[in-house]
């Protein structure tokens, strides 16, 4: 049954950038007497229980995170450090795809595919025409997909082995809500303009006041009446330069010290004087601010059909009759809530035809929150998995809703779940790497 009050650590599934194939395994045949040598130019730079990485998955591995490095114009860190940094996160990948293939952990099409059109969503695009453009930036899409489907698994096997241990009382709650940290998280939300003026991290002294010259110049354009959005787009080093320099919404306890603390004293419309910070100066515009006192959230009213696995159903058993379901109720042959209150494995919503209620961001396992945010209104979900079995759903009707002392609560409740989950996360990884073997050969 899915548990409404665990909040399980968003995995976010971000676009990873790939470069274009894999670099091939060599090799070089000379003619030796009556035999042929073949000499391999790749090799083995660690060894994962049984299981190899080889030199040239690293070496791809290192160029896509240095074309990453790149795009954001950071500094790439020393070549040995880069190669002992990567590798170690491909063991720990490696380790975790190992556990979840044990665990019989799975990442079907459907899934990967719903997973990947909110991805193309977020870049405004279809999934055709994400996957068409990434092809013509020089992208593989096939190694997409499965780099993709790779962190999705993960991030089940996760869920399955350290979200579900996770608990917080309502003592806890209350003891948060009490706190200075969960005051702070509740003051007000602040929409922030940014402009940065860059400073190199070996800059010189001239360079640091040339840098504040500018940035002073900038700041008194905007007090005569420049246009922020223009000035962003032509004067700041932000990665937000091209889109004028928002930032956008967000609680005040969510923004850097720098930011939270400069910007607390501005009215809407006020700009900052530049503030200095390890890249550079920053100029800010308090483009709207709001009260915390009133929280309006959007809430979904969902129904699904849960299908377990057990003893005598396995996944693909479960998987199975899911689609069957979900493919009768689509072609009208069966109703969805008498559907939910025959063959639905959650008693407390199969006994009101699948009936959720109404359900906030944040109360669902990952999996399940994606393909209820990605649902429109009214339409089956496709079959998908998460860590309690496969599920389909159908989203109702969609509202906003005054939540503001439930909202608090749950938003106190879903950041200490968060912190604990990374905390006894963190702790999971060493333990399973201490439990394998690893054998590094850089």
């Amino acid at each position: 049954m899915i548990d409404r009050t665990q909040h399980a650590a968003r995995r976010t599934l971000h676009a990873r950038h790939t470069l274009l194939g894999l670099l091939a395994m060599a090799v070089l045949m000379l003619p030796a007497w009556s035999q042929a040598k073949v000499q391999m130019l790749d090799r083995i730079v660690a060894v994962v229980n049984d299981g190899a990485i080889m030199a040239s998955e690293l070496d791809e591995r290192i160029n896509t995170i240095a074309l990453q490095f790149q795009e954001k114009g950071q500094q790439l860190p020393p070549p040995a450090v880069m190669r002992e940094q990567v590798l170690d996160r491909m063991v720990l990948e490696r380790l975790q795809l190992q556990l979840a293939e044990r665990a019989g952990i799975k990442v079907d099409d459907a899934s990967l595919n719903q997973a990947l059109a909110g991805i193309a969503r977020q870049n405004g695009m279809s999934l055709e025409d994400f996957a068409t453009a990434l092809r013509e930036d020089g992208y593989d899409w096939p190694q997409f997909r499965e780099q993709i489907r790779e962190d999705m698994v993960i991030s089940r096997l996760q869920q399955r082995s350290v979200a579900s241990r996770i608990q917080v009382t309502d003592r806890e709650v209350d003891r948060f809500l009490s706190s200075e940290m969960g005051k702070q998280m509740f003051q007000e939300d602040f929409h922030l303009g940014h402009i940065l003026v860059r400073v190199p991290a070996e800059a010189s002294p001239e360079d640091i006041t040339q840098a504040r010259s500018k940035a002073e110049s900038i700041v008194k354009k905007l007090n005569d009446g420049g246009n922020f959005q223009q000035l962003a787009v032509a004067e700041s080093d932000g990665p937000k330069a091209l889109e004028g320099g928002d930032l956008g919404m967000r609680p005040a306890a969510q923004w850097p010290t720098l930011f939270a603390e400069n910007a607390i004293n501005l009215n809407k419309g006020e700009i900052s004087e530049p503030l200095r910070s390890g890249a550079g100066f920053h100029i800010l515009k308090m483009i709207d601010r709001k009260g915390g006192a009133e929280k309006v959230v959007t809430q979904y009213q969902v129904r699904h059909v849960l299908i377990k696995t057990d003893a005598l159903t396995s996944a693909g058993q479960a998987r199975k009759q899911a689609i069957r379901l979900h493919d009768e109720i689509a072609a009208g042959s069966r109703q969805f809530s008498e559907t939910a209150a025959e063959f639905s494995d959650d008693p407390g919503s199969a006994r009101n035809g699948g009936e959720l209620g109404w359900v906030n961001k944040g109360e669902m396992v990952p999996e399940f929150e994606d393909m209820m945010l990605n649902t429109p209104v009214g339409e089956l979900s496709p079959v998908f998995e998460s860590q309690f079995g496969w599920h389909f759903l159908r989203v109702d009707d969609v509202r906003d809703a005054d939540m503001s002392a439930e909202f608090r609560r749950m938003q106190a409740t879903q950041a200490l779940q968060k912190r604990r989950f990374e905390e006894e996360l963190e702790t999971w990884v060493q333990e399973k790497r201490s439990e394998s073997y690893v054998d590094i050969r850089l």
